[in-house]
């Protein structure tokens, strides 16, 4: 036997002001990257603000080689996030899902720089034109997508990682205890409510029998009083 339970996946920072508006988290730059001209050029906005946090202990550098093993520590534990192009997620985060097989990462679905990829020719060369009409088709006919998933597999794989999954484990006296210290807490509270029923009941009982026993008394008084009344006027 099994147990079948849903899990929902908290995905908290889709955008940058929620990364920024959380002072415990820090965020990684890679180091000597185009976004860092960015930062400092920036006059407004969250890059404007993200650039204002350089400098500061929020901010932590590191080399492109040393993404993976800050994902597998001071990311994965939830105290920093990674800021910078998709490019780089496309290549880090397959490899985390190929040793793993789980998509322990998400990206946020807001975007905020983009990465031109052109080919480069003269100015007014000839060539320009055909160029241009083969680029189009490669991306359009999908070969582009194609060579990135031939290129780095399991590229696409955590782009968009679902929130509520379905587990399935075996019963365990691990994943069952809640379970029974649930029904232990039923059967306590039920003796307990079953006690007081019983002491309510006796009370009443008791108090019911006392109040009968003075009624008679009563009356037998006063049966006495009116009898020896009518044996005086007889006399």
């Amino acid at each position: 036997m099994s147990l079948l339970a849903v899990r929902y996946i908290d995905q908290p920072y889709q955008r940058l002001d929620d990364v920024l508006d959380k002072s415990d988290v820090g965020i990684i730059l890679v180091q000597n990257s185009l976004i860092i001209h960015y930062l400092k050029t920036a006059t407004s906005g969250p890059l404007w603000k993200l650039g204002n946090l350089m400098g500061t202990e929020r901010v932590a550098y590191r080399l492109f080689s040393e993404l993976p093993q800050s994902l597998e520590t001071i990311v994965r534990d939830g105290s920093h996030v990674v800021f910078d192009k998709d490019i780089v997620y496309n290549t880090v985060l397959p490899r985390s899902f190929s040793r793993t097989g789980t998509c322990d990462f998400y990206v946020s679905r807001s975007s905020y720089l983009t990465t031109p990829l052109a080919m480069v020719a003269q100015k007014n060369s000839p060539l320009m034109p055909r160029l241009n009409k083969l680029a189009y088709s490669l991306v359009e006919s999908g070969l582009y997508d194609k060579w990135q998933k031939f290129s780095h597999p399991n590229s696409s794989t955590c782009k968009n990682p679902p929130r509520i999954i379905t587990v399935t484990s075996v019963f365990s006296l691990s994943n069952l205890w809640g379970m029974f210290v649930v029904l232990g807490c039923g059967f306590v509270m039920a003796v307990v409510v079953l006690v007081m029923e019983q002491m309510c009941g006796w009370a009443k009982w008791e108090e019911q029998g006392q109040v009968d026993t003075q009624d008679t008394h009563t009356t037998t008084i006063t049966t006495i009083t009116t009898t020896t009344t009518t044996e005086h006027a007889l006399h």
